[in-house]
């Protein structure tokens, strides 16, 4: 059986406007030309699947179901400008523990939370994804470390973040000023 490829994406600060623990749906914002760039994966071969560590569960500064509304909120815009995506993968752990407020309950070393791969490993084994062929593209060295220890390329965009979190010492496949230019990257590679 023929597997699928994929381009993966971060959602806050490659799909979205970076806000710092972004957990009201009414303060989700699109960046410009986030429609056009999924659009352009939807018309190709590959797969457009998120994948976002979102602590602000473990943090207790929302619910889960909140951040669900969330992402169905990011669908709804999208579907609005004749995009869409294939599927969602969320982290709501976060390991550091001890403060006060936290979601006991989330507050745990998990292998799902980025630059772990277990959002990825579940992503390839629900639709049959050959990561050699997939992509992931973020703004922070955690989607590009996250890349690597998967054996995907990556592309670091110079939006939200552009890289300036430097948690890990890692460099990019590509770089590209925004999500339309780094799928055009992709695709142009892929012909």
């Amino acid at each position: 059986m023929k597997k699928n490829k994929c381009i993966f994406l971060d959602r806050d600060g490659t799909i979205n406007v970076y806000k710092c623990l972004l957990h009201e749906s009414e303060d989700f914002e699109l960046l410009p030309r986030v429609s056009e760039a999924i659009r352009l994966i939807n018309k190709s071969d590959f797969m457009c699947i998120v994948v976002s560590n979102q602590p602000v569960v473990a943090r207790n500064l929302c619910s889960l179901e909140d951040v669900w509304k969330i992402n169905d909120n990011m669908k709804e815009l999208l579907a609005g400008e004749g995009a869409y995506l294939d599927d969602v993968f969320i982290c709501p752990h976060h390991p550091d523990s001890g403060y006060l407020g936290e979601n006991k309950q989330y507050k745990i070393k998990c292998n799902c939370r980025k630059p772990d791969i277990g959002m990825i490993e579940k992503a390839a084994q629900k639709y049959n994804l050959d990561l050699s062929k997939s992509y992931i593209i973020g703004d922070t060295t955690i989607d590009i470390q996250t890349g690597k220890n998967c054996g995907m390329k990556t592309v670091l965009l110079k939006t939200g973040l552009a890289g300036s979190d430097k948690k890990y010492d890692v460099c990019s496949d590509y770089n590209a000023e925004t999500l339309v230019q780094a799928v055009k990257i992709i695709l142009e590679i892929d012909e």
